[in-house]
């Protein structure tokens, strides 16, 4: 019985004895856990990394790693250098909108305001139009019976910076950034409408009779026009101070020939810019699609058919261009123009090596994308 006690008495003290642990495993319980090391660049390399990287999503997750990094990665064309053409679609419903890579088949989400949707007694008819990374927005809303009211906006898509202003009194065909002014202008109209990026006012530039405006575009800071009739070369100076446009006509009247002019249509011809060169992008058939590309000769006041980009990329959208990229982009072909039209939310390629015409169906993940009601419109990272 006494013996049955002491264990009894023992018990406990042994209990205590086994429950307890050593100073070290105690220290050892506290330490925090693990965590998975990441990969080390120093700082001054950031830069080099992000110039190798050719989706968003990585490009953000770099800069957000740590503030030293974000410190060297600014947000600059020579950062997203490598960064791939994306197209703006419509997401899930006409109210918001992604960012979809083409070659990797990814939707990218982003913080995109848009205007309230329409009333159920309202109409909204809204036009994009690609400013390299950004987008100009021109909205038109009304009540049927009533004037409509117009807006304009523009669009830093990285950013979210936003830039309204009431429209020009007269609707537009096109937009375009020269500088701080952003110009629009109607096919085949005399007059160039123009604001400062920093102010609402609108002002009307006309140019002298008999010539009207084909096209409009910046190369190397000088503004160009294609003017007809006779779709001829001109170099446009503004004048702000008295609202007038001067023509100084280059030349390079292009015949029915050249640019194989339909009598049931007007010629598609296209101005446009390729790494500091001016050209002219003409449709010469529309089924299957065939297009010739010339470039400008300045010393021979000539257009010259050329059949080689130098390994660039050409870029339309509604019969716009949009924008060039330099060879050696991944997953895009080079010689070669890119196409988005009024479609189901395909691209097509054109190229100017064998002249062969393909389209691409757009896979959207999930089916994210209303194809039945999108009209894709590029939008280029590496040109902020």
């Amino acid at each position: 019985m006494a013996a049955a006690n002491s264990r009894r008495s023992r018990s406990p003290q042994a209990n205590r004895r086994r429950r307890s642990s050593s100073p070290a495993n105690r220290r050892r319980s506290r330490s925090p856990p693990a965590t998975v090391s990441l990969p080390y660049f120093p700082p001054e390399l950031i830069p080099e990394v992000a110039r190798r990287l050719t989706n968003l999503p990585d490009f953000f997750a770099l800069r957000a790693a740590c503030r030293a990094y974000r410190a060297h990665l600014p947000l600059t064309s020579s950062n997203l250098a490598s960064q791939a053409p994306l197209l703006f679609v419509p997401f899930e419903d006409t109210e918001s909108h992604a960012l979809f890579h083409p070659t990797l088949r990814r939707i990218h989400r982003f913080r995109f305001h848009r205007t309230p949707p329409a009333s159920d007694d309202e109409y909204t008819v809204t036009d994009f139009h690609s400013l390299g990374c950004r987008l100009a927005i021109y909205e038109i809303r009304g009540l049927v019976g009533q004037p409509s009211r117009c807006n304009l906006s523009i669009v830093d898509l990285f950013t979210g910076e936003q830039t309204f202003r009431s429209s020009p009194t007269k609707g537009m065909s096109r937009i375009l950034l020269y500088g701080d002014l952003v110009l629009t202008w109607n096919y085949f109209d005399r007059a160039i409408r123009y604001c400062h990026l920093a102010a609402a006012d609108w002002n009307v530039a006309s140019i002298i009779e008999p010539y009207k405006l084909h096209g409009l575009i910046c190369v190397n800071g000088v503004l160009y026009a294609l003017v007809s009739p006779g779709y001829i070369l001109a170099v446009v100076e503004l004048s702000e101070n008295q609202n007038s446009v001067e023509l100084a006509l280059l030349g390079g009247n292009l015949d029915a020939s050249t640019v194989h002019m339909h009598e049931e249509c007007p010629p598609q011809l296209h101005l446009a810019e390729c790494c500091g060169e001016l050209i002219l992008i003409s449709t010469m058939e529309f089924d299957p699609r065939v297009y010739h590309v010339f470039k400008w000769k300045f010393g021979e006041a000539k257009w010259e058919r050329i059949t080689s980009l130098g390994g660039c990329t050409l870029f339309l959208a509604d019969d716009r261009f949009v924008g060039c990229l330099g060879p050696h982009h991944k997953g895009i072909r080079g010689d070669s123009i890119y196409i988005t039209e009024f479609t189901d939310g395909d691209w097509y390629e054109y190229s100017l090596d064998d002249g062969s015409f393909n389209r691409f169906v757009a896979e959207y993940p999930g089916g994210a994308v209303p194809k039945d009601r999108c009209t894709p419109v590029w939008v280029f990272p590496s040109m902020y």
